[in-house]
């Protein structure tokens, strides 16, 4: 932790709590909060989340009507998207995440299911983070990162991504490959898996449909690419989540 969010963080500690200004220390919690996000430091989330219970004014808060609450949850779901993004989380993963953060907030039926939900959220924006961000890229990998997960739903070839950016094919994979740790066809797939297993979950769509979807040529090559990336073809990858 840095020198600054350390001095930040043992003011909101050391001070009283009969403190009549709750507002500023709740404040210096949501910063705090939002610089977790931006480190991706876990262990400065959990002191965070352990210091709120003790606040009055969020106590206070917690007695409040249910949907009053969840507007408060939403307004924190919106910083620390906005914050992730900033460092580093593509767009369309950032979008994607607060569309199901807002959709799980407002589905909640009582106030601990709200906030076990909230916090879960939080371990899921880390995550996110960890996998996707694009921090440390150089700008025409950036690119070329958004441009893949802007076109999930297309059938894209690393040639393709190189000439919608406008970069020279070789210098760009050599970059990518530098930069991420693998290829960019292999990011194209993993991309695709990733939305392939939330559709399958939704049980809304058949597997060949999934397949179709995303732009496969056809439902055996998709389960072949599948296969490569999570070592089970989308019927095995299901039903063991379904039986564990």
């Amino acid at each position: 932790m840095n020198s600054k969010i350390e001095s930040v963080y043992k003011d909101i500690s050391l001070r009283a709590e009969y403190d009549i200004n709750y507002s500023e220390k709740s404040t210096k919690l949501k910063l705090l909060l939002l610089e977790a996000i931006a480190s991706n430091n876990q262990k400065l989330l959990q002191r965070v989340t352990l210091d709120a219970k003790q606040i009055k004014d969020l106590q206070y808060l917690f007695d409040e009507d249910i949907d009053i609450l969840k507007l408060y949850f939403a307004s924190n779901v919106a910083s620390l998207i906005e914050t992730s993004m900033k460092n580093g989380l593509p767009k369309d993963v950032a979008v994607t995440a607060k569309k199901k953060c807002y959709s799980e907030i407002a589905h909640c039926d009582n106030k601990k299911q709200l906030i076990n939900n909230y916090l879960l959220i939080e371990k899921d924006l880390f995550k996110l983070i960890t996998q996707y961000s694009m921090i440390n890229c150089s700008p025409i990998v950036k690119m070329a990162i958004e441009y893949i997960h802007n076109n999930k739903f297309r059938f894209i070839f690393a040639k393709d991504v190189a000439n919608a950016i406008k970069a020279n094919r070789s210098y760009l994979s050599k970059k990518f490959k530098d930069e991420t740790g693998e290829t960019i066809t292999n990011y194209i797939h993993k991309t695709k898996v990733e939305l392939a297993i939330e559709l399958m979950e939704s049980n809304i769509y058949k597997y060949n449909e999934i397949a179709e979807l995303l732009g496969y040529k056809n439902y055996s090559y998709f389960s072949k690419v599948f296969k490569n990336i999570t070592s089970k073809t989308p019927y095995e990858y299901l039903k063991n989540e379904i039986h564990f």
